[in-house]
């Protein structure tokens, strides 16, 4: 066990060495304070056509005048955009740190001298798959944390008790999303016999799940695929798309995280009064699928490292 540790500390140094650490943790930081200029931007233009629409009004002698309905919004509509933020760029980047992880070795040649000592490969596996952990597991920690201060700064609404468990568990949705895609980077790490066709099928890959899978179950259009307002809204009719959600809707881990992270962080076409829990009811299957397309890939990794020998070093370029 103290083997595993030492490998998961020694990548995380070694992320640490190459910045590629510094720079998804920079890169997570600003996507949040980003999407909070945004929504703060977005609100305050909002309230001054509210205000200058109530003075006309007020100076036409109209006394019935609705509320603000950004009242009526949460508080966590300003955080929508990280949505789709992790979406594309996170698990994108999340395929670099999986394919760095592994490619590293091979192209110095180090691989071969781990495998001649005493270090079983699956300790080596298991090391590295926990130092990715760790890796993501704080970037998604301190984006967590910026995203909660950064809402004091918002000068509306502030996030309450609820709001905050919300954010926590979208937060750890997204590590557990991250994570496959960083499992995949790995995967082809180890099988492909070239760097650029160890990132090439995982890009691929990425494309298929961000992309067409959701607009094949959905039936919208990649514009409105990136819209975290219109996430959950109602799919065509039709045969066609009927055969595609129940075919290919299990395996659109894209469609089920941006839809599940969509209710989890109330956004406007899907405030409800249903309680955490419900929504948790509700995408029970969503998360299930999810962890069971993690199980795949770890066990892919797991067979693949296992059965790894030091001759596929030597044809690797």
């Amino acid at each position: 066990m103290p083997i595993i540790f030492t490998i998961a500390i020694q990548e995380v140094k070694v992320l640490f060495r190459e910045r590629v650490f510094f720079l998804l943790l920079a890169i997570f930081i600003l996507m949040t304070l980003a999407s909070s200029f945004i929504g703060l931007v977005a609100t305050t233009t909002t309230t001054s056509i509210y205000n200058a629409s109530v003075e006309f009004l007020h100076q036409a002698g109209t006394d019935n005048i609705p509320a603000n309905p950004l009242n009526a919004l949460p508080a966590l509509t300003n955080f929508r955009n990280v949505i789709v933020y992790i979406f594309l760029i996170g698990s994108l980047l999340a395929i670099v740190v999986g394919h760095r992880s592994f490619i590293r070795e091979r192209k110095s040649g180090a691989l071969p001298l781990l495998l001649t000592r005493p270090i079983l490969a699956e300790k080596l596996f298991f090391g590295k798959v926990l130092g990715i952990s760790l890796a993501l597991f704080a970037i998604i920690s301190a984006t967590f944390i910026v995203s909660v201060f950064s809402s004091l700064l918002l000068p509306f609404r502030h996030l309450v008790a609820s709001d905050i468990e919300r954010l926590f568990l979208f937060y750890a949705l997204s590590f557990f999303y991250l994570l496959f895609f960083a499992l995949v980077g790995l995967l082809f790490a180890i099988k492909t016999k070239s760097e650029s066709l160890a990132l090439f099928v995982p890009v691929c890959i990425w494309v298929g799940i961000s992309f067409v899978l959701p607009e094949l179950v959905s039936g919208q259009t990649p514009t409105a695929l990136l819209n975290p307002v219109t996430m959950d809204q109602v799919a065509p009719d039709g045969t066609f798309f009927a055969l595609m959600r129940t075919y290919l809707g299990p395996l659109s881990l894209g469609w089920h995280y941006t839809s599940f992270s969509s209710q989890l962080l109330n956004n406007s076409l899907q405030i409800t009064n249903a309680g955490i829990g419900s929504a948790l009811r509700d995408n029970s299957g969503k998360l299930f699928i999810l962890l069971i397309a993690i199980g795949v890939c770890l066990s892919l990794c797991f067979y693949s490292i296992r059965n790894y020998t030091i001759q596929e070093e030597n044809i690797y370029e």
